[in-house]
């Protein structure tokens, strides 16, 4: 079922964002483009207008000082076109390259390098009727003609200002000669530009603000969106239990499997038990094989006793020990001369019960005899 658009009120988390964004949907305002476009444009009129303006009229200047010394047979006419329509592209195509590489620019700013085929499939919406009708009627587009609206009067305000004091100086500027007119009308268009600009680069920097807002009001999650998410990103709680039982319940059985290699099983009696393994030139301090309590306490009781590892009763250490050991570490320095003393006895015993064992019968030896007869030397 489809939530309503009121319960999303929780912002957008990164991973909504970024989904939006490889489907398209990102903050991009087309005030921002138009803004680089024009102050690349004014770039280039102001920095190399002057010179382009030059190489066309040296150009264009043999159309007009000697038409007729102009050759217009076997080719000639076609031959001068085709190069001065090649000498003006190359020098508009440097302009139209700057607008170009400006435009581009504007869109990398916004939204970076992006590259999606979501805007390109097939959608009912773009071919529906009363789809279409609501686009072009509808309340954003009321909001895109109202800004427009208010974006051109701003536009004509400034124009206003820059050229309401040169209004008097205009019928004065008909009557003088063109290259004297020419340094005029380059100062009043620099500074018609200059605010021009600066107009159009605050109305854009403002309108990919309200972009950027519409954009995460429109990402907006409701508070099952979040929670799906959440299963998505870290996983269902309850698989995740099962697993952390599953992870849990096979350590216990390797716990439980190292419990035969133990020296010793400290206990509480019942409620902690820590299992401690020393191999004298092999470990450098008791190490911790298993510990547990209450019910694994029990059961690593009960795998000692099947394999008659030592059980000592000493409710202090076994605590101490479960507190500050974990299993594989050794033991640590403070609780050494408490294990050393329990351990020592055990393998002494141990060694006592060794040397109760029966001796093994000595191996008869053969040695030679006279005449090199073997016999056997007890």
């Amino acid at each position: 079922m489809e939530e309503d658009e009121s319960q999303k009120v929780f912002d957008a988390t990164p991973r909504k964002l970024q989904q939006a964004r490889e489907k398209g949907d990102v903050a991009k305002s087309q005030d921002v483009a138009t803004a680089f476009v024009l102050i690349a444009s004014a770039a280039v009129f102001l920095g190399l207008g002057g010179w382009m303006a030059a190489r066309l009229v040296a150009d264009m200047r043999v159309f007009f000082e000697q038409p007729e010394a102009l050759a217009v047979d076997g080719g000639a006419l076609q031959r001068l076109a085709f190069d001065i329509s090649l000498k003006t592209a190359i020098l508009l195509g440097a302009a139209f390259a700057a607008m170009s590489v400006a435009a581009l620019a504007g869109h990398l700013v916004q939204a970076g390098m992006l590259f999606t085929t979501e805007k390109m499939k097939p959608k009912i919406d773009k071919i529906s009727p009363i789809a279409g009708f609501k686009r072009l009627f509808g309340g954003e587009a009321l909001i895109q003609f109202l800004k427009t609206v208010v974006k051109v009067t701003i536009l004509g305000i400034v124009c206003w200002l820059i050229l309401a004091p040169h209004w008097r100086e205009a019928e004065a500027l008909v009557r003088i000669e063109p290259v004297a007119l020419l340094p005029v009308a380059m100062e009043i268009l620099a500074q018609l530009l200059f605010l021009l600009l600066i107009v159009v680069a605050l109305v854009a920097a403002a309108d990919f603000a309200i972009q950027r807002f519409h954009w995460l009001k429109r990402n907006k999650m409701s508070k099952q969106e979040m929670k799906d998410e959440y299963r998505q990103t870290e996983g269902d709680p309850h698989v995740k239990a099962k697993l952390r039982q599953i992870r849990m319940e096979r350590g216990r059985q390797r716990m439980m499997a190292e419990v035969p290699t133990a020296t010793v099983v400290i206990t509480n009696p019942t409620h902690y038990a820590v299992a401690l393994r020393y191999e004298p030139g092999e470990d450098a301090a008791p190490v911790c094989v298993a510990k547990g309590v209450d019910r694994v306490a029990l059961k690593i009781r009960e795998v000692a006793t099947e394999h008659e590892v030592a059980i000592v009763e000493d409710p202090p250490l076994a605590r101490a020990l479960f507190a500050s050991v974990d299993i594989e570490d050794p033991i640590p320095v403070e609780h050494y001369a408490a294990v050393a003393k329990i351990i020592g006895v055990i393998l002494s015993v141990a060694a006592r019960r060794k040397s109760r064992q029966p001796l093994p019968l000595p191996t008869a030896r053969t040695s030679p005899g006279p005449l090199g007869q073997t016999g056997a030397v007890p």
